[in-house]
């Protein structure tokens, strides 16, 4: 029989979300027969409890991603926090699991990140700071309907707003990144390769100067390679299969027109 156009259809959302209402369902009743039941069903009830609280601890979990932490740690601190609210967890007759094991997972979480997840400690104050960020972010986007700015935040949580831009400009300190990490859209160049450091601008003026009619001096196809590589960042590899040459020939080829380079500076 074809469902009537007058009903609405399922979405996926939809069944997720029913999904979700039969687990925390499932999981209110254990706990509710662990409360009343001996120490060795207690056990078995609540172990139950928790392998369907997982998807639920992976969930929160994840909010907590591309903050500096490892995927996998925050699962397993979410699973602790899980484990931990269906042992705390007392039922009565007005009470909700769901409603105690949330809050319990994410202080988990952010306890984690308060206490073992810097690589450059700020001060308490600062991290005290970022909790409350992190607590407050989701809250405003949602009623803002756009991100919230510095004032917005200061306002929410009822500091100035110079601290918390010291606040955000600490969020790379959980953990920074290497100067060896390889570049999403460059692969052959790392972090220390885009970095500027304390260089003579003057001195690097003058020895593009130098350099420009030597460049302008080479074969057209080492004028090809030196722009491919340092222009548009183009792999030894990409190089090579434009001008029809293997990776190694590429190298070689560099190394000859760096050499010719170097020459033109010392000279």
């Amino acid at each position: 029989m074809r469902q009537s156009s007058l009903l609405p259809a399922r979405t996926d959302p939809d069944r997720r979300q029913e999904l979700r209402d039969q687990r925390a369902a499932e999981i209110e009743q254990l706990l509710r027969l662990a409360a009343e039941a001996g120490t060795h069903r207690r056990a078995s009830y609540q172990d139950r409890a928790v392998e369907l609280g997982l998807p639920m601890a992976h969930t929160l979990a994840a909010r907590y991603r591309q903050r500096g932490v490892d995927g996998e740690d925050l699962e397993q601190v979410a699973c602790v926090g899980l484990v931990k609210a269906v042992r705390g967890y007392r039922p009565g007759p007005d009470t909700d699991f769901r409603s105690y094991a949330v809050p319990t997972i994410r202080g988990e979480l952010r306890k984690h990140f308060r206490d073992r997840a810097w690589m450059v400690r700020p001060p308490r104050r600062i991290q005290d700071l970022q909790t409350a960020i992190n607590a407050v972010e989701g809250e405003l986007a949602a009623r803002l309907q756009r991100w919230p700015t510095t004032d917005d935040l200061a306002e929410a949580i009822g500091v100035p707003a110079e601290e918390i831009l010291d606040a955000q400009r600490a969020q790379g300190c959980f953990r920074p990144v290497s100067l060896d990490a390889r570049l999403r859209s460059a692969p052959d160049l790392t972090l220390e390769n885009v970095i500027s450091g304390d260089t003579d601008t003057y001195a690097l003026v003058e020895h593009v100067e130098t350099l420009r009619p030597v460049v302008d001096k080479l074969p057209e196809r080492d004028r090809l390679i030196l722009r491919r590589r340092f222009v548009d960042h183009r792999t030894q590899a990409e190089i090579g299969a434009e001008i029809g040459v293997s990776q190694m020939q590429v190298s070689r080829l560099l190394r000859q027109i760096m050499l010719v380079l170097r020459s033109a500076l010392s000279a």
